[in-house]
């Protein structure tokens, strides 16, 4: 696999060129130079510095990325790139956007032009216009993007048609500001639609067998970094049949598997694994094939089709949630927010549902206890435009989080601590992805005992 990090190619003119073959979808393409905030000396005042962040979207059928400023929601500017993106991820820090262009073997970055820096006395906030950046990725099938603190670990699938085999890059936001060549990456020994998570120097990724009759692994291994390499230390023994779906808290790394979930623990430099079986909970092929989880949070949270579940790694538990799904049948967006004081389940009827998250603070209640729904959209689903659905973006901020209604083209935003929708906003794009840059507020610990 090749890294490469080219300057940018897709000129303005070429950018209007295409937005005009895209019937009656109006975008406009706003080239600035970026202002960034002078702050001399130890100046503690930051109010010039948006504190809320900025929203990135795509479009449905269009090659374009919008960057918005909150809370107002104002464009800032909109970038071409050479496909319809599938997908956007924040980076470790929430600096930069990684535009996923999957089917291109190619990822573009755009940095939405928040930061902070750590100037040892205090911490130093930026803004500057958001910008295209010339560092990009070419890997074959870019597919899984996990952020951990400070870090964004990139798994390519490879292509059994071609032989290339799957690998993995991690990148901080220094290494994408810096258009580094340097960061370390890990090429493996055959295709998979596998997944990885960057724990520092470590790297715990998926091991698939070459013979194998699907293209899910069933193993996992710890890897150390070595310069821009990263060096087996270790094979897990605990096996993880047709494992998908990956996430990590402060001490671990979790895994679905057909059978339960794998639980790797690290203490200092060791990481030890153990599994942990699917309840009665689960039948016929019901399995965790989504995980989710956060550093503030002790448990995880494990999808089953539209059922939900507790994970506690620590105590090896695993518990049922009862999330009043009503009519709904899948969910579309989910995650830990404010701060983890919460986790939000964004259903395909265009309900918010909202748990309140107590970790181990209260002895013989549920870590989960429901809080709330948000009707966010009330909209025909059939209307829903091919390849559409309803997407979540989460503040790492406050307590906001945004829900696009590709219906009726809408972004709308929802206080998870109140409740309630505080603002819609109509675009003029049928938006396709959603993702949230900013600086985020500092973890909270009190979940940590």
């Amino acid at each position: 696999m090749r890294y490469l990090t080219p300057t940018r190619t897709v000129a303005v003119a070429v950018a209007a060129a295409l937005l005009a073959a895209c019937g009656d979808t109006t975008i406009n393409i706003n080239e600035q130079e970026p202002i960034v905030i002078e702050r001399p000396g130890h100046d503690h005042d930051h109010d010039k510095v948006n504190p809320v962040g900025r929203l990135v979207l795509t479009a449905i059928d269009n090659p374009f990325v919008q960057i918005l400023e909150l809370p107002a929601k104002t464009e800032l500017n909109t970038f071409m790139v050479s496909a319809t993106p599938s997908d956007l991820y924040a980076s470790g820090d929430y600096r930069y956007a990684a535009v996923v262009q999957r089917t291109q073997d190619l990822v573009n970055f755009i940095d939405g032009g928040l930061w902070q820096e750590d100037h040892v006395d205090h911490l130093h906030d930026y803004q500057e216009a958001p910008r295209f950046m010339p560092f990009q990725l070419t890997g074959v099938r870019p597919t899984h993007f996990q952020q951990a603190p400070g870090q964004l670990a990139v798994f390519f699938d490879g292509n059994a048609a071609t032989g290339a085999p799957a690998s993995v890059a991690v990148l901080t936001d220094a290494d994408i500001g810096e258009d580094r060549t340097d960061y370390p990456k890990l090429t493996l020994t055959t295709h998979q639609h596998g997944a990885a998570q960057a724990r520092g120097e470590f790297l715990v990724s998926t091991l698939r067998d070459v013979n194998s009759s699907t293209t899910l692994p069933s193993q996992v291994a710890l890897y150390k970094r070595q310069g821009a390499d990263f060096i087996q230390e270790q094979v897990f023994a605990e096996n993880c049949p047709n494992l998908h779906g990956s996430a990590q808290n402060h001490d671990f790394v979790a895994f679905g598997c057909s059978d339960g979930v794998l639980l790797i623990e690290q203490n200092g430099n060791t990481f030890t694994a153990s599994k942990l079986a699917n309840t009665a909970d689960f039948t016929g092929t019901l399995r965790i094939g989504t995980l989710a989880g956060d550093k503030a949070a002790e448990h995880f949270i494990g999808l089953a089709g539209a059922q939900v579940f507790a994970i506690d790694a620590e105590d090896a538990k695993m518990e049922k949630l009862d999330w009043q799904p009503g009519a709904a049948n899948a969910i579309w967006g989910y995650g830990f927010a404010d701060g983890a004081e919460k986790f939000v389940l964004l259903d395909n009827t265009g309900q918010l549902t909202i748990f309140n998250y107590h970790g181990h603070a209260h002895a013989g209640q549920s870590a989960f206890t429901y809080a709330a729904k948000v009707a966010v959209s009330n909209a025909d689903l059939s209307l829903l435009p091919a390849g559409a659905r309803f997407q979540l973006a989460i503040s790492a901020a406050d307590d906001k989080v945004y829900i696009t209604d590709p219906i009726r083209k809408e972004l709308i935003t929802v206080d998870v601590h109140d409740a309630e929708i505080k603002s819609r906003k109509q675009l003029n794009f049928t938006p396709h992805r959603i993702t949230w840059l900013g600086i985020a507020e500092p973890a909270d610990d009190h979940h940590d005992h």
